[in-house]
């Protein structure tokens, strides 16, 4: 098969979607990097180079269609960067064409524009997918995943390194419970970005007149019929929210942003690795949950390294795994903290978690048993 991938150049792109197609269903790999745009859109510099993008991807993808050489296009894409007239002629060639949606918590209105024009809707999370099907020509669920060829460590005997550990980068809501673990005699080691002032803290936001716009004139009224009132209130209590500044969090191991080659060595070491499924933000007086929780990447990486993960409950956690007997979920703070300390002392029964959360994983979860359904379902 001959593929025309169309995505941010990102690394987690690179491992869990380029490295799998390259190595399991590709002739040929063709690679169209773009760089972004949600942020950028107040930028007539941002907007030219975009146009000029747009002709570049047709004319690449002509050549491919015309040489023979062009099967499928898989796209990871926002209506930010790819246009409707690209979309549209795209379309025209006959190839079959695939969107990947990775966020469809917080920005599943931003692929409706496009959605029309390409033959699957792949969406990682079932959250708001139904809001998507008026636009879409069929949505298929494909959730993330973990490629062994990184993450996967044989059960060796483990020394662990770290008894409790995070990573992620910095927000408030994850700020506060982490702190509150440390207010309970838990020390987390925490690597990512936003934590020290060594590493600056992603959770920035500036408002752009021409953004506010463009996204009032396109999305208010999908997004009104589909949220109500909080399509309004909720991005402007997200948005103030990131104007907070907050001190760096005492009492915890704060080691920075780390390399991903050593993510599943981190994920091994640890006695209790936390995940957090809500982002939540800063009210101005308190952190408040969003109560818009998805599960993430990191819910498949944990367990293929072989690590132990107690991760804040989200819906489709128990479509992927057995609850407590491959990973463990907590749903409120005090639960946290409970299970927390419990684990950190049992390591007889943290191993065995893991160890039938690795293998379900493996048997389940890779990006090939992702990418096998999806092109089944393109076949049918």
């Amino acid at each position: 098969m001959h593929v025309l991938a169309v995505l941010p150049p990102d690394r987690w792109m690179e491992i869990n979607l380029i490295d799998p197609l390259r190595r399991h269903y590709c002739d040929s790999l063709q690679i169209f990097h773009y760089p972004g745009g949600m942020g950028q859109l107040g930028s007539a510099g941002w907007r030219h180079t975009r146009e000029k993008l747009n002709q570049e991807l047709l004319s690449t993808a002509r050549t491919l269609r015309a040489t023979g050489h062009l099967d499928l296009i898989f796209f990871v894409v926002y209506d930010d960067f790819l246009l409707i007239d690209t979309a549209r002629q795209l379309q025209q060639l006959g190839i079959p064409m695939v969107n990947y949606h990775v966020d469809m918590a917080f920005q599943w209105y931003r692929a409706i524009r496009t959605a029309p024009y390409f033959d699957v809707l792949a969406v990682a999370q079932m959250t708001n997918a139904d809001h998507l099907k008026p636009y879409a020509q069929h949505i298929h669920w494909m959730p993330m995943a973990a490629n062994p060829r990184y993450y996967f460590r044989d059960h060796q005997p483990v020394t662990h390194q770290h008894t409790v550990s995070f990573v992620g980068s910095f927000n408030p809501y994850r700020r506060a419970l982490l702190a509150d673990c440390v207010s309970h005699g838990i020390t987390p080691v925490i690597y990512g970005r936003g934590w020290t002032s060594a590493a600056p803290s992603p959770y920035t936001f500036s408002w752009d007149a021409y953004k506010v716009c463009h996204d009032l004139r396109y999305y208010a009224l999908p997004r009104w019929k589909a949220e109500g009132v909080e399509s309004v209130l909720g991005p402007i209590r997200r948005k103030r929210a990131r104007q907070s500044s907050f001190e760096p969090l005492k009492g915890a191991d704060l080691r920075g942003p780390c390399e991903e080659s050593a993510l599943p060595g981190i994920f091994t070491e640890s006695q209790v690795n936390l995940g957090f499924s809500d982002t939540g933000w800063h009210s101005g007086t308190e952190v408040q949950r969003s109560h818009n929780l998805q599960c993430r990447l990191r819910d498949f990486e944990v367990p293929m390294a072989g690590g132990f993960y107690l991760v804040q409950e989200a819906p489709d956690h128990a479509d992927y795994f057995r609850i407590g007997e491959e990973i463990v979920t907590w749903t409120e703070p005090g639960e946290l903290i409970e299970k927390a300390r419990y684990y950190m002392h049992h390591s007889n029964v943290t191993d065995r978690i893991r160890r039938a959360g690795q293998r379900r994983v493996l048997e389940h979860h890779t990006w090939k048993h992702r990418f096998d359904a999806l092109f089944a379902q393109i076949q049918s």
